[in-house]
């Protein structure tokens, strides 16, 4: 950090639409920390329940009393973003978010054709298997078969739970299944047994070593918690599939994973469809959905609400 001088943060707080369930326990607005230098913003925002740090962390590494620790990733993303210019438009294909009780669910599932998404994601691990199955099938059935279907389990599942899901769905057409075991060290095992694609998302955290998951189908880039470009270049092959995600940022890290998304997948449908949970935004202009893509036309900050923190 002593490498950016005359850098400023301010603190922010954005309300949810609706409560959004984050490891489990109900949040009701997002908080976070934005850093400007030199006219140019970054969003260093750490996800409770999922980032190693919290905002305290980030305030205390800014202010340079964290006592000798690594950077905080959230922190390392926003300065290592700062250093980039960004773009005067971006535009990055959408992967469409179903969230909400089943009725919502399978109502946007119905909607993801026409708003051109190449891709949606369906959480699960959340309710009853039988539940679950059936409502998988029910959306895979509403997508026309252009459109893939990727699940993510947040590492819900033992073996023999994830074993049942999988046979069961069998003949069910899906990408892949984000980290479905509570064992990342057994997905080899559910792959040779089941045949269907995992992708890694939390094992990822902490630079795991990828040797032991050589048929891995993604990665789940998500540079809030990651830490920023420098981790995500070294992170697997040029081969591998990123694919880049939020951590309901506001839309100045989401412009900013744009950016990496762009540079590092372009094509790849990414995780960005989170803005809509918010009641506002720290931009002036929000990036939009429009024909399966969010679309970035202009990166200019509204800074009344933002507390200032430093200098």
């Amino acid at each position: 950090m002593s490498s950016i001088a005359g850098i400023n943060a301010y603190r922010f707080r954005i309300p949810f639409r609706r409560n959004v369930m984050l490891a489990g326990t109900p949040v009701s607005q997002r908080e976070g920390i934005l850093l400007e230098h030199n006219g140019r913003w970054a969003e260093a925002s750490p996800l409770p329940g999922f980032s190693s740090e919290s905002i305290d962390d980030v305030i205390a590494a800014l202010r340079g009393d964290y006592n000798n620790k690594p950077v905080p990733a959230a922190l390392s993303f926003a300065l290592s973003s700062l250093v980039e210019p960004m773009p005067t438009r971006l535009q990055v294909p959408l992967n469409g978010l179903l969230l909400g009780d089943e009725t919502q669910i399978l109502a946007d599932a119905k909607n993801c054709s026409q708003r051109g998404f190449a891709a949606v994601k369906l959480k699960v691990g959340r309710n009853a298997l039988d539940s679950e199955i059936r409502l998988v099938r029910q959306v895979r059935d509403l997508l026309p078969a252009d459109i893939h279907l990727r699940l993510d389990a947040n590492q819900a599942w033992t073996f023999e739970e994830a074993e049942e899901f999988f046979k069961r769905v069998e003949g069910v057409d899906i990408e892949y299944v984000e980290e479905p075991l509570q064992d990342p060290d057994q997905l080899e095992k559910l792959f040779a047994t089941t045949g269907i694609g995992y992708a890694l998302d939390e094992s990822l955290k902490g630079g795991n070593s990828l040797e032991k998951w050589p048929n891995v189908t993604a990665l789940i880039c998500k540079p809030t918690i990651l830490g920023g470009r420098k981790a995500i270049a070294e992170l697997g092959t040029e081969e591998t599939m990123k694919v880049f995600s939020s951590a309901f940022e506001s839309g100045v890290g989401i412009a900013r994973i744009m950016q990496l998304a762009a540079e590092f997948s372009p094509g790849t449908p990414a995780g960005l469809d989170t803005l809509a949970y918010m009641k506002d935004d720290l931009l002036i202009r929000s990036p939009s959905v429009r024909n399966g893509s969010l679309i970035l036309e202009e990166f200019a900050v509204n800074c009344e609400s933002l507390e200032r923190l430093l200098p």
